[in-house]
C-alpha cells in the first residue's frame, strides 16, 4: 500500500549564516599575497522531517539548537542554503513572487515573541483584518469583520478589544492575538514557535 503524500516534506535542509562581512573585510594581504577568508555558522544541517495531514509534530531541543531557524526556513522567511521543501508534493523552496502566494495562505506562523510580531501602529482589528483582506480580496466588509470576530472569540479575546493597540495588552493577551491572526485565513499548516510560552499560566494549563 502506497503511503500518503506528506503535507510538508523537508529533505536535507541546511541553513548557513555568513560571518565574513563584505568582500573587502574578507581579503587580507600576507606574505606578499592576497588571501580571502570566508566564515559561516551552520545553524541547521541536514534536517529531514515529514508532517502528515492532521498530524502535530513537536521539535524539541535546547535553546540555540536551531528550532526557530528551521521554522523560519520552512515558512520561507529565510532562504535555505541547501536541501528541499515540499508542500503537498510540490517543491516550494525554489518559488518566488506570485508563484509562492497560494502557499502563503495555506501556511501560517505563530511567532515566539508577541511583543515584536504585532505592528504597534495598527489596532487589533486592523491587524486581524489585514491577512483576511489580502487573501480574500472578494470579501466585503461585513464578511471580514464577521471572520475577525469569530477568530477573536475562538482564542478568548473580547471582540470589543479591536479598537485598541498592541501595547495596551499583556504578553499573554498579545500572544492570543498573534494566534488569532494565524488562524484568520484558515490555514492548512501552522508553524508555532513556542506559542504558549507567553500565555498566562492558567491559559497554558488548558492548552
Amino acid at each position: 500500500m502506497t503511503s500518503p503524500t506528506p503535507l510538508v516534506d523537508i529533505r536535507g535542509l541546511e541553513k548557513r549564516f555568513d560571518l565574513s562581512g563584505s568582500l573587502l573585510e574578507q581579503i587580507s594581504f600576507k606574505n606578499g599575497r592576497f588571501h580571502r577568508k570566508q566564515e559561516a555558522v551552520h545553524a541547521i544541517n541536514g534536517v529531514d522531517l515529514q508532517v502528515q495531514k492532521g498530524e502535530a509534530l513537536c521539535v524539541v531541543g535546547e535553546s540555540g539548537c536551531g528550532k526557530s531557524t528551521v521554522a523560519r526556513t520552512v515558512m520561507g522567511l529565510l532562504s535555505p542554503s541547501g536541501g528541499e521543501i515540499y508542500y503537498d508534493g510540490e517543491r516550494i523552496d525554489n518559488l518566488d513572487g506570485k508563484e509562492v502566494l497560494p502557499y502563503r495562505r495555506k501556511m501560517q506562523m505563530i511567532f515566539q515573541n508577541p511583543y515584536a510580531s504585532l505592528n504597534p501602529r495598527m489596532t487589533i482589528q486592523q491587524t486581524l483584518e489585514e491577512p483576511i483582506r489580502f487573501h480574500h480580496p472578494d470579501w466585503d466588509t461585513g464578511q471580514v469583520k464577521e471572520k475577525v470576530s469569530e477568530v477573536m472569540q475562538s482564542v478568548g479575546i473580547d471582540p470589543d478589544w479591536g479598537s485598541r493597540f498592541g501595547h495596551e495588552f499583556s504578553g499573554g493577551q498579545r500572544q492570543r492575538i498573534a494566534i488569532a491572526r494565524a488562524l484568520a485565513v484558515d490555514p492548512e499548516f501552522i508553524v508555532a514557535d513556542e506559542p504558549i510560552s507567553a500565555l498566562d499560566v492558567s491559559i497554558q494549563a488548558r492548552c
